[in-house]
């Protein structure tokens, strides 16, 4: 069995439950992964009922840092149900997708020269991806447990949550009580919302590496054309199975990336806000950080199949496709016009998702802020 494949067999039952989660799927799949994917459902809808009912409490008292984050959590917890439901309908899509990367994975390569060329790409995005995995949940639980104990040694912030029928100030131990589920209901929440996002994660991560693996076949073509005359059909066949996972990837990211930058846009509003009134306080700079990470990692996985999608069509122009005969040439120049065409991910199939509109988002956000505080003085 290649290394890649294998690879891609032991990372499987965390892909299952990566796709379980992103699709919101209880009803099959293994038992782990719907009881886990039960769990999470049932916790943040508590989490959201709980934020609930400490803003209706508390909005009309006094509007400070605590009711902010309420807010602020309340906000992204609805992102995470809006994605979520998405999610759900977007069901047939992804399981096309992952089983045209099991395939991608399968295939077997005759040239040796080839089949080098794709294990090498897909164990090094493969292990990006495992990086992405391990470190991303850690930092979110870090971030989590860090958010209990701001929130908990600050008396000024306090609990954001308030539990029907457990009053905070009735005793000790009620009060821990709620710090504790505050603590575990936030962290719960960070390994929820970060598992969407691996889950986009890793299907952006493949269509990557075949974009990776086509181009450098491409710029093989004029050396192996001679050699195997149907080596135009490979790359052919090659070329149109990216546009299909790059046309799956964008639907099923379509409604999902809108929302994420709309909620990435909002958390940086509330952490210059802070920031702006507070500019003392640690808590700010980690709303900022953990508002950026919702959009970032999308916006990054976009920027390079957009850059890669533009190097597809140059590399193909730059092909000595004249040496080809006459029906060949025919087929090639079909190629071009399809590699020119643009392949990119989009928000609702209108906003490219790149590193520019990220940067976009940061402007307008901190120039909003700005203003609003201006306006204030």
């Amino acid at each position: 069995m290649p290394p890649h494949l294998e690879e891609l067999n032991t990372l499987m039952p965390r892909i299952n439950f990566l796709m379980d989660h992103l699709t919101l799927n209880v009803f099959s799949g293994s038992l782990k992964n719907r009881f886990i994917v039960s769990i999470l459902a049932v916790f943040n809808i508590c989490f959201i009922y709980f934020l609930f009912t400490h803003l209706r409490n508390t909005i009309n008292v006094e509007i400070n840092f605590n009711s902010l984050t309420s807010l602020l959590l309340f906000v992204l917890l609805c992102g995470y149900g809006i994605r979520t439901y998405v999610g759900v309908f977007k069901k047939k899509n992804i399981i096309q997708l992952i089983k045209n990367i099991k395939h991608l994975y399968e295939e077997k390569e005759e040239d040796e020269e080839l089949e080098f060329i794709s294990r090498k790409y897909f164990m090094n995005f493969m292990r990006i991806f495992q990086i992405i995995n391990r470190w991303g949940i850690r930092l979110f639980l870090a971030a989590a447990v860090f958010s209990y104990l701001y929130f908990r040694l600050n008396e000024d912030y306090g609990l954001i949550i308030d539990v029907p029928f457990i009053a905070s100030n009735s005793s000790t131990l009620s009060t821990e009580t709620l710090y504790a589920l505050q603590g575990v209901m936030m962290g719960v929440m960070s390994n929820a919302i970060i598992s969407l996002d691996l889950g986009i994660i890793f299907m952006g991560i493949q269509v990557t590496a075949e974009l990776y693996i086509l181009i450098d076949n491409i710029k093989l073509m004029n050396e192996k054309i001679k050699t195997d005359p149907n080596f135009l059909r490979k790359i052919i066949k090659r070329h149109c199975s990216v546009i299909e996972n790059v046309k799956l990837l964008n639907n099923i990211i379509f409604e999902a990336s809108s929302v994420q930058l709309i909620f990435t846009f909002v958390s940086l509003l509330f952490g210059f806000t802070f920031l702006i009134k507070h500019s003392m306080g640690i808590g700010n700079y980690m709303i900022i950080i953990c508002g950026a990470t919702l959009g970032l990692p999308i916006c990054i996985l976009g920027e390079f199949i957009n850059v890669k999608t533009d190097e597809l069509s140059d590399t193909l122009y730059f092909c000595n496709w004249y040496d080809l005969n006459l029906r060949d040439q025919k087929i090639f120049l079909v190629t071009i016009g399809m590699a020119q065409r643009e392949y990119k991910l989009k928000a609702l199939g209108m906003y490219n998702v790149n590193i520019y509109i990220f940067v976009q988002i940061l402007k307008i956000a901190f120039t909003y802020c700005a203003l609003l505080y201006s306006l204030s003085k």
